[in-house]
């Protein structure tokens, strides 16, 4: 029997995704290991001859284990080279612009005060150059309503405030197929866990799979609003939760599978 290693940074949860996508992968028939590299010492030799690593979750701390892995020429999910780029918000985002995906007009500072310096020329999002792009290190706002003093560290991306409806369209990819999620903007909302499922046009599909193209992924989530220009692709997540989705656990382990069956 073929077998995978869920190499992750905790232990799933019943009724999480993770927890559910390895029972279904163990019914398949492969052997599933569970390792927590974040509370343990994983030798790179007991990831040898594994059909499948999947890896999420991870901190920086885990990377040589995955060039290990990589260097092995192990199969992980997501790809190394793709969990790398999607640590790196710079990296990510001229990998989009290189591909023709459309993303918002960006600047990199390093102080604050640069910061409230484009914001004096309009409104502004700011985010943590390195920070997931979400939550307390995203924050809009004009040279009016942004603080005077750093919220939070940076250095910092300045990115142009769209003109959009308030409503985030997530973007949920595995492989080929693609599942839409409705959600308030946390630009304008707190932040809730809560979504409405809907159908994404051809057109939010191809996008969705032309950024997972241009970074070489396979589990990805995108968040894109629409603007009077159309979509952009505003944020990108390594292997998201598809918190919401109703067959996501059915479909990773599908896609899964697939790779060790392949």
């Amino acid at each position: 029997m073929p077998r995978i290693t869920l190499l992750l940074g905790k232990r799933p949860k019943p009724g999480t995704l993770l927890h559910d996508v390895a029972e279904r992968l163990s019914r398949a028939g492969p052997t599933v290991s569970l390792r927590l590299p974040h509370d343990e010492t994983v030798d790179p030799a007991d990831l040898r001859g594994q059909a499948l690593i999947v890896q999420r979750g991870l901190n920086d701390d885990v990377a040589p284990l995955l060039d290990d892995a990589h260097a092995g020429s192990l199969t992980l999910c997501n790809p190394w080279p793709a969990e790398q780029l999607l640590r790196d918000r710079t990296a990510w985002r001229a990998a989009l612009e290189d591909a023709g995906v459309p993303v918002p007009g960006a600047t990199e500072v390093t102080g604050w005060d640069e910061v409230l310096g484009h914001a004096g020329r309009g409104a502004i999002v700011v985010k943590s150059l390195v920070g997931p792009g979400r939550g307390e290190t995203v924050m809009p706002g004009t040279a009016a309503t942004l603080p005077g003093e750093a919220p939070f560290e940076g250095p910092y991306i300045v990115e142009e405030l769209l003109d959009f409806d308030g409503t985030d369209r997530k973007l949920y990819v595995v492989g080929d197929e693609v599942r839409g999620l409705l959600k308030r903007s946390t630009l304008e909302h707190t932040h809730s866990p809560a979504g409405e499922p809907f159908s994404p046009a051809d057109e939010l599909v191809e996008l969705a799979l032309r950024t997972r193209g241009a970074l070489g992924a396979h589990l990805v989530g995108v968040d894109v609003v629409e603007t009077p220009e159309g979509a952009v692709v505003v944020d990108v997540n390594s292997f998201p939760g598809y918190r919401g989705i109703a067959d996501a656990d059915r479909l990773v382990a599908e896609h899964l599978l697939a790779h060790v069956t392949a």
